[in-house]
């Protein structure tokens, strides 16, 4: 199964807490309980740099799903706005890839 390509958009000053269970075509649950889900997020210019954050499984894993979160601080720590993401689930040394796409936090105006 590929990735999906998502964008998303976070407001100045929120953090992010994104839900997801993971499925095969058929729509059936996958166990992950074995996996860590992880989103990585790196700045659009060239840098080796990607902040790496850890999820939490929402249950035992044995239903596919987990949750991404990661807080206000940590997105204001992260230095730039836009930038690109990936999240997977990690089991050793091996990574599936679920979700991908730009990131991009907006700026409040008043």
């Amino acid at each position: 199964m590929s990735a999906a390509k998502y964008d998303l958009i976070i407001s100045e000053g929120a953090g992010l807490s994104l839900s997801l269970v993971y499925k095969d075509n058929a729509g059936t649950a996958i166990d992950i309980s074995a996996k860590t889900p992880r989103i990585r997020i790196t700045d659009n210019v060239y840098d080796e740099t990607t902040d790496t954050f850890n999820g939490t499984l929402t249950t035992d894993g044995t239903d596919g799903a987990f949750t991404i979160t990661v807080s206000s601080a940590d997105i204001e720590a992260l230095g730039f706005r836009d930038g690109r993401f990936i999240i997977d689930l990690v089991e050793g040394a091996t990574s599936i890839q679920l979700v991908y796409g730009k990131l991009k936090v907006k700026e409040l105006k008043y």
